[in-house]
């Protein structure tokens, strides 16, 4: 019976652990410098908006650049909404450059590149959610060494949903992990392929 309850508690630490690595290594991040720009990419767009807003307004970069479409061509464009939020805080239009087109995190990193190149942009704080910010950074790393020139540092969101220590014990924390979690493997598997 002892050596039951040993093998079970060891499991179910092994268990715990692995999740809450999951956590950790998702939600990646670099010491913060100053940069040229900050950066948000759709998605969570309340979290993102206003840690970008606060990095800006302790100035850490002179200009935001918000990087999104819209799912539905009618509707405004979720990085038009992030320069709304952050006109209404305070700051300028002038610091806010808006790229509204893109549709998935490849085309985030993309645009934000031609976008940062068209500008004489170098360097940029990348902002996103805390499950996405390491696929995000694979991504900005693979579009911003093929253009050469231009570099990032990863400043995940300040999001009171998602805790990389307990994102498995509710939703939508749970799914939004999961899902991520399959993005990456894929994002992954492909560049073995490739």
């Amino acid at each position: 019976m002892r050596r039951f309850l040993l093998g079970f508690v060891l499991g179910a630490a092994s268990i715990l652990g692995a999740l809450v690595g999951i956590g950790h290594f998702l939600d990646i991040a670099d010491p913060l410098a100053k940069a040229d720009a900050i950066v948000a990419i759709s998605g969570d767009t309340g979290a993102r908006a206003n840690t970008a807003i606060a990095l800006w307004k302790q100035g850490y970069a002179p200009l935001l650049i918000f990087s999104g479409g819209s799912q539905d061509p009618a509707s405004v464009a979720s990085a038009e909404l992030m320069k709304r939020t952050a006109v209404a805080a305070g700051v300028p239009a002038s610091a806010i450059a808006v790229e509204g087109s893109s549709a998935t995190t490849e085309e985030n990193a993309a645009r934000v590149a031609e976008l940062m190149r068209s500008r004489g942009i170098r360097s940029a704080i990348l902002v996103t959610s805390p499950y996405h910010q390491r696929r995000a950074a694979i991504l900005f790393e693979r579009e911003f060494e093929r253009r050469g020139g231009l570099e990032f540092r990863n400043h995940p969101a300040a999001d009171p949903e998602w805790d990389e220590n307990l994102w498995w014990t509710r939703d939508p924390s749970r799914t939004l992990t999961l899902i991520e979690l399959a993005k990456l493997g894929a994002l992954v598997a492909g560049q073995r392929a490739g």
